[in-house]
């Protein structure tokens, strides 16, 4: 570990710090340094992703072989894949999976790998690499980070014998470029998959297989031969097999369910896609602990950060023709409502008497803060996003 901030480097010049960086790479004297480990904790207790984060230097020249090497594999990637890809994101994989569910596909296999980023096996990556580049150079970078020690919270040095450090710049491209071959087996034509009709969604290290027909001991054991080739492991808890039109679909924060129509003449079901309960709960512990360690703030700071956090969960759960959103937007409303009226008083029994009678309405009216229904109808009526 280097020990340098953005400061120290401002300090001493960015123009200096690349050039440095451009001079080792030239000499071929460029080494990679130790990753520190940063454990983020899960919802579960005692359980934590652990991230590896690469100094700033390893990070440049990361983005710098990631802008060169990425559209060699984005001209093959398939269409079924969307996370960490340009122009692509979890509001196209949302679509697929309701366009599939209206197309008939409703038996669903969903998969959680467990750990995946932390088992990637070095050695088959490479194997994958090597059919697109032939730099040896490149090859040899790459090989440095995917082999780099990391540093434990204790300040111990461990070895890393395989994956692909979770918070490094290029792992998420090394982490699609690995799932690329099993993604080409899926859509292969004339391969196992198509021959019982089934269609992949995958977003990074989560996927859901979708068939119009129950999944076959066959279909179920070949998944696990493939998983084992590729050294990877399911997490058996998480992944499950389900029919869209007797339980919900749960997939990147999202719920699909198949509800009655509110008309009483239709007896059709139709799918809703929603925001799930966990992702929910997610947002209101946020504004909890927003709004519980702020006390000494003013009115004007919390209505900004409030605006921050809301209008970043509505810009990703509101997808124009697909989510409906509304339902959730009322106990949004109605809890936000109840949790700046605790802020309120807490600031003194006399402390803002006139806001806090109605504290969200009066705060939108007289403080801009954000109109949840307001905005979250311009999202939803959006002809395209």
């Amino acid at each position: 570990m280097d020990n340098q901030s953005f400061e120290d480097i401002e300090k001493g010049g960015l123009t200096f710090f690349l050039n440095c960086i451009k001079k080792d790479l030239e000499n071929h004297s460029y080494r990679r340094q130790a990753v520190r480990q940063v454990l983020i904790p899960k919802e579960k207790k005692g359980d934590y992703r652990k991230l590896g984060i690469p100094t700033i230097r390893d990070r440049v020249v990361q983005m710098a072989v990631k802008m060169l090497i990425e559209p060699l594999w984005e001209a093959d990637f398939c269409k079924t894949s969307y996370g960490f890809r340009p122009k692509r994101g979890a509001k196209e994989a949302i679509k697929q999976v309701k366009q599939n569910i209206y197309d008939g596909y409703q038996f669903v296999y969903d998969a959680d790998l467990s750990k995946y980023f932390d088992t990637i096996p070095n050695s088959k990556l490479f194997i994958l690499l090597k059919q697109r580049l032939v730099d040896k150079s490149i090859l040899n970078l790459i090989g440095q980070w995917l082999t780099a020690p990391v540093q434990l919270p204790t300040g111990k040095l461990v070895s890393s014998t395989k994956g692909s450090p979770q918070g490094g710049v290029i792992s998420p491209l090394l982490s699609n470029i690995y799932l690329h071959a099993f993604d080409k087996l899926v859509n292969n034509p004339k391969g196992l998959f198509a021959k019982s009709n089934i269609r992949i969604v995958r977003y990074a290290d989560d996927f859901l297989l979708m068939g119009k027909y129950y999944f076959s001991r066959r279909i179920l054991k070949y998944i696990d031969q493939i998983m084992d080739n590729m050294e990877l492991s399911l997490n058996k808890e998480k992944t499950k097999l389900l029919h869209t039109s007797k339980s919900s679909l749960f997939f990147l924060g999202f719920e699909f369910r198949r509800i009655k129509s509110k008309f009483g003449w239709n007896t059709k079901k139709y799918t809703n896609v929603r925001p799930s309960m966990k992702s929910r709960s997610k947002l209101f512990r946020k504004l909890r602990e927003l709004l519980s360690k702020r006390r000494h703030w003013t009115i004007e700071w919390i209505v900004w950060k409030l605006n921050q956090l809301i209008i970043g969960w509505l810009n990703y759960y509101s997808i124009s023709k697909v989510t409906h959103i509304w339902d959730t937007i009322k106990v949004i409303k109605k809890h936000l409502d109840y949790k700046l009226y605790k802020w309120m008083k807490s600031k003194g029994r006399k402390a803002h008497r006139k806001l806090r009678q109605r504290p969200y309405d009066n705060l939108v009216m007289f403080y801009n803060l954000l109109d949840i229904e307001k905005y979250a109808r311009l999202k939803t009526l959006a002809k395209a996003q």
